[in-house]
């Protein structure tokens, strides 16, 4: 009778014995193997996207558009110009344009034009424009000039409708890398400002 339970005591510790045979050891190393190889093989992805990234940015860096804005006032002549400070080509994505918190329009001829005909004695004033619109490419050091005054009187007479109507404007470029950018004057006190592009979040 007693010597039943010690003989079933010692089947079941034979029945989960490991017989570890040269088979089994390779097997077993094997298949570590392959776990450590997968392991390294994406941390070495994980790696090969971080310095993918980083070239990204290097790259996108190396051809950043700059956009600014200023008025230049030289030898009788007034000027509204846009230039691109950077080091690589701005592409115009999108120009929106409000005059008086209620007209808007999508170029800045359009807005000039609305400027001119609903200010009074402005039909006789000559001015020049250049067309800022979307499809518009403006390289890397170079600007342009949205509108050209001349004449002392003119020029006064423009300044002061400046300080009296309101023009907001927000322009939308991107790089060669298609990374987004928007100068705007939205968000300053003073609307004809110098303004800082802000990055368009994806």
């Amino acid at each position: 009778m007693s010597e039943e339970p010690n003989k079933k005591k010692k089947f079941n510790l034979r029945k989960w014995k490991i017989n570890w045979t040269s088979d089994k050891i390779m097997s077993t190393s094997a298949l570590f193997i392959s776990v450590i190889s997968v392991i390294a093989l994406i941390y070495q992805s994980y790696l090969a996207r971080e310095d993918n990234r980083l070239t990204q940015k290097q790259q996108s860096a190396s051809a950043l558009p700059h956009l600014n804005q200023w008025f230049s006032e030289y030898e009788g002549s007034f000027k509204l110009i846009i230039g691109n400070k950077g080091v690589g080509p701005a592409f115009i994505k999108k120009v929106e344009l409000t005059l008086d918190s209620a007209k808007k329009f999508n170029n800045t001829d359009d807005l000039f034009k609305e400027l001119f005909a609903t200010t009074k004695g402005f039909d006789t004033i000559p001015y020049v424009t250049s067309t800022l619109v979307s499809g518009f490419v403006l390289p890397a050091n170079d600007d342009i000039k949205i509108i050209e005054i001349n004449d002392a009187q003119h020029i006064a007479a423009f300044k002061q409708m400046l300080n009296k109507r309101k023009i907001t404007f927000a322009i939308t470029y991107q790089d060669v890398y298609g990374t987004q950018w928007l100068l705007s004057n939205t968000n300053n006190e003073h609307s004809n400002s110098t303004s800082i592009p802000v990055l368009v979040a994806e």
